[in-house]
């Protein structure tokens, strides 16, 4: 399906929309709102920022109901963060996975604006055997063929969701968050994959023992060919050439820039390489535009090709803990964090 909608997102799947950051799109380092990446489980649900009402619970503690006014009179948190969806690039995978067959374009970057997930927390009065706390979106539905339906359901970690720069997010590049994204509030989760950041946000509930529910239990795992299991959380390191496009044709002994995007979760990138020749040799690339901890970086290699044909171009990323993106995507059953070196075939011709 290469259908592209009116916005100019590039539609991957509908009932509910998906749709894709167009090619163009994903050289700037701001994703404008509506060319970011769209990825629902459910229907949208229909909901009124006057009526909207977040419910706080906790085991045993008396539960606390907050408006959009009481979440928007907390400090106000701004951070730049870059959101992709666990399945983004599945299409490269060889055999095939399940789910929305993504290119490359589940993944975008917006400034997100709302106030820190725990100066909710700070009013529940948690216990001490509070473990971990579940979000629930408005968005409700059957998950699977044989499941009834429910909300979507997502729990983090008590020490990541008392992160200072865990949001619950209500503004995305300056604007009111729009409703595809979330609005009025969802969770902003820095460096995790798209399916923590829980959009139409109504419940949070502190939780004394690990929740397992179906978008935790069942889907979002990796499932290796060796039978082994473990969660799909934080974003694998990766790069991306955004130009020159797959297919492009350049001319010899002209000066061109390769370039593209890095991510990484939580870590730094530290360096991007590129290869213009199918990986047998590598020359650094130059780090160009904000460097920002959630943020991808932008980079750039300057290029004068002098051989006429086709040449494939690689990039790899590695971060500050060294970890380097690797060149083959590790396959996993349900398709999830395909991060290796993807190659552009380009042509050069006199």
């Amino acid at each position: 399906m290469n259908d592209v909608n009116a916005s100019g997102l590039k539609t991957v799947g509908t009932e509910p929309y998906v749709g894709e950051t167009p090619q163009i799109a994903l050289g700037s380092w701001l994703t404008p709102n509506p060319l970011f990446y769209v990825r629902s489980q459910f229907d949208y649900p229909d909901l009124d920022e006057n009526s909207w009402r977040l419910q706080a619970a906790s085991p045993g503690g008396q539960g606390i109901t907050f408006s959009l006014n009481d979440i928007r009179q907390l400090p106000k948190h701004t951070l730049p963060v870059t959101l992709e969806c666990a399945g983004n690039n599945r299409v490269d995978l060889n055999p095939k996975a399940p789910g929305n067959q993504f290119e490359n374009g589940a993944v975008s970057n917006a400034v997100w604006s709302g106030t820190s997930l725990n100066s909710v927390l700070s009013k529940m009065n948690l216990n001490e055997d509070v473990v971990e706390i579940l979000f629930e979106g408005a968005d409700i539905g059957s998950p699977a063929a044989d499941k009834g339906p429910e909300p979507y359901l997502r729990s983090l970690p008590l020490d990541l969701a008392r992160h200072q720069d865990t949001l619950l997010a209500y503004e995305m590049n300056g604007e009111t968050l729009p409703l595809e994204h979330g609005y009025p509030v969802r969770l902003i989760v820095p460096g995790w994959y798209g399916m923590a950041h829980v959009k139409w946000l109504t419940k949070i509930t502190a939780l004394n023992k690990p929740f397992s529910g179906y978008f935790q239990g069942e889907k979002y795992v990796f499932k290796y060919e060796d039978g082994t299991e473990k969660p799909v959380q934080e974003m694998q390191v990766k790069s991306a050439i955004t130009s020159p496009c797959e297919n492009e044709s350049l001319k010899c002994c002209t000066d061109y820039h390769v370039s593209g995007s890095a991510w990484s979760g939580r870590t730094d990138i530290a360096k991007v390489e590129v290869s213009v020749d199918c990986g047998n040799s590598w020359r650094e690339a130059e780090l160009i535009g904000p460097s920002q901890q959630y943020s991808w970086q932008q980079w750039n290699y300057k290029w004068t090709p002098d051989t006429l044909g086709e040449h494939t171009l690689l990039s790899r990323a590695t971060n500050s803990d060294g970890d380097q993106q690797p060149l083959e995507s590790v396959w996993n059953e349900l398709g999830y964090a395909v991060n290796g070196s993807k190659p552009i075939k380009i042509v050069v011709s006199s």
